[in-house]
């Protein structure tokens, strides 16, 4: 559930924390293949207009030098470059520095699309639809031809490596333990079911080294709680916020797995980066935190009592609109997601979320909901102003 806040009493994650990748030099990461130069080791990047893709975009500028080539949907390639100079001002306060080596590429995937001039060494493929409620056949299109005509592309391209960006939800329904190499067989709605069902396909794929990242709930960054989009849990956390919970509709031992966004996009640029192949949870896992434990984070921060909890087919009153209730199923959840794969292969473990809860509700209140556009630069400066950083 690849979209996904905020600094407090819990501050910044700590460098005790495991997870977060450290900040290499671009000089030793992205060494081409031999007989290949660094033009042809240019990578194609889909969802880069979205929360996830824009962290993979940064990662790939911040720490290689690289080409990137971003598939943007749009009109033709004047409005594409206009779509992806909005991007990179969500990203930088002067994105002049990394400018000269990212293109758009105009197209649309449900439509078809013209394989690049040159040669593509690496895919990654993270736009996808992450609307719960699309009618079955619009959510196909979306998320699995449109998966199908990007693995067409890249094999036209001669692309060396894809990288699919999928979702651990691809679980569904499915109680308990959840290993890499599972696929759900029931699903909540129509986005779990096309998920999985591209993931199937790319699991078919050959001739190309294949690796598919599965992240659980994405939140904004764990340092400073940067984020575009508010949507997902921060809906129930803004409605919590305003005392618009009479009760609240949860399992309070149900998990509800949440990841911030550097640790998923540090895990999809090491997969973009090394032979890694198969499948890999970047989830919480064991550590995810229950409703109940959510519930006391959010009623310590906002300093409110707790509502009672209730059964998941009742209301929770005024803040069970339309809009949150597609949300109300990832809290009876008993699921949990195995990412051993992600800890042995990648090197990398999601920090807790009650390390940077608080973190990620500053911010939000910083930016009023979404309401007041911040870039990621500016976000990262107001934790630790004057500080140059690259990626998290």
């Amino acid at each position: 559930m690849s979209e996904g806040l905020l600094r407090g009493s819990s501050g910044p994650r700590t460098d005790e924390e495991p997870g977060i990748l450290p900040r290499p030099e671009a000089s030793s990461l992205a060494s081409p293949r031999p007989g290949q130069d660094r033009i042809a080791s240019r990578i194609l990047l889909t969802g880069a207009t979205g929360f996830l893709g824009m962290e993979v975009l940064a990662r790939l500028l911040e720490r290689t030098d690289r080409e990137v080539l971003c598939l943007v949907r749009a009109a033709d390639h004047a409005a594409a470059e206009e779509r992806l100079d909005d991007v990179l001002a969500k990203l930088y306060v002067d994105a002049s520095a990394y400018r000269k080596r990212v293109h758009a590429l105009a197209g649309d995937l449900t439509h078809g699309i013209e394989a690049p001039d040159g040669e593509i060494d690496v895919v990654c493929h993270c736009a996808a639809s992450i609307a719960f409620d699309l009618p079955l056949d619009e959510a196909r299109e979306i998320n699995v031809d449109g998966t199908r005509a990007i693995l067409e592309l890249a094999l036209e391209a001669g692309a060396r490596r894809f990288v699919h960006v999928s979702t651990a939800y691809v679980a569904g329904t499915h109680s308990g333990e959840f290993t890499e190499d599972m696929l759900g067989t029931s699903f909540r709605n129509t986005y779990e079911q096309t998920k999985c069902e591209a993931e199937r396909i790319v699991g078919e794929v050959s001739g190309m080294e294949v690796a598919i990242a599965r992240p659980s709930i994405v939140m904004g960054e764990s340092d400073s709680g940067w984020t575009p989009a508010f949507n997902v849990l921060y809906w129930p956390l803004r409605a919590f916020a305003r005392g618009l919970f009479a009760q609240v509709p949860a399992k309070p031992d149900g998990r509800v797995d949440v990841v911030p966004v550097d640790y998923v996009a540090d895990g999809i640029f090491k997969l973009i980066e090394s032979g890694a192949t198969g499948r890999f949870n970047l989830v919480s896992g064991s550590e995810a935190s229950t409703c109940e434990e959510l519930a006391d984070l959010a009623c310590a921060h906002f300093d409110r009592p707790r509502p009672p909890f209730v059964g998941t087919g009742e209301s929770a009153g005024a803040a069970a609109d339309e809009h949150g209730a597609v949300y109300l199923p990832y809290f009876d959840m008993e699921v949990v997601f195995d990412d051993s794969n992600t800890r042995e292969q990648l090197g990398i473990q999601a920090p807790r979320l009650r390390n940077y809860f608080d973190t990620l509700l500053d911010y939000a209140d910083a930016a009023r909901w979404g309401k007041r556009a911040t870039s990621r630069e500016e976000a990262r400066d107001r934790v630790a102003p004057g500080v140059a950083r690259t990626a998290v």
